[in-house]
């Protein structure tokens, strides 16, 4: 009960009555902290989740092999930086054509693994009991554009596609289809000194 008593006390806080002002405004503190702290601990569980979320997969013949980009680098394929020393560069240095340019990947997450690159290209193999014939309305149904066959009726080719995710999108897509013997990418790696 409220008097006009000025020397009266406020009531006390667990006496406040549901709906009165002092009630509603430390509700709302209540429930805006709770909020902030359900926020700070989502973001920290969905931060190892992002993380994770770079994580791709390649097939190497008929085993998944899975991928972990490396933010921090790119690979640029552009004519400026075609030398094999220059590919790989922090991220934030490349300013060659974004669309010659590709993520860097590693088969582990440990930095000491080699990185890969995609400068665009698939290598498929077909059925070796394929005909020409068969392997052609193959690619025409993919609406692949062979570049060449690598070595002379071996059945393998490379296919051209852009580089990047496209690349290894398409020979994920490719293999999974069922309709080759393996489809991989066109990996590019850097040299091992000798």
């Amino acid at each position: 009960m409220r008097t006009n008593d000025p020397f009266c006390a406020p009531p006390a806080p667990d006496r406040v009555h549901r709906g009165s002002p002092r009630r509603d405004v430390s509700e709302k503190r209540t429930h805006a902290s709770r909020g902030w702290l359900l926020c700070c601990l989502l973001l920290l569980i969905a931060t190892p989740w992002a993380a994770h979320a770079q994580q791709q997969y390649w097939y190497d013949g008929d085993q998944r092999r899975a991928l972990w980009s490396e933010p921090s680098l790119v690979a640029d394929f552009s004519t400026r930086s075609a030398k094999k020393s220059q590919v790989v560069k922090p991220s934030a240095l490349a300013k060659g054509d974004p669309g010659r340019q590709s993520p860097v990947f590693r088969e582990r997450k440990e930095a000491s693994s080699a990185p890969m690159a995609l400068p665009g290209g698939v290598i498929l193999r077909f059925d070796p009991a394929s005909s020409t014939e068969q392997q052609r309305a193959l690619m025409t149904k993919h609406g692949l554009q062979p570049v060449r066959e690598l070595g002379d009726g071996t059945g393998v080719w490379l296919m051209a596609s852009e580089p990047g995710l496209p690349s290894l999108e398409l020979a994920n897509r490719l293999y999974e289809s069922g309709d080759f013997a393996a489809a991989s990418p066109n990996w590019w790696r850097p040299r091992a000194l000798k």
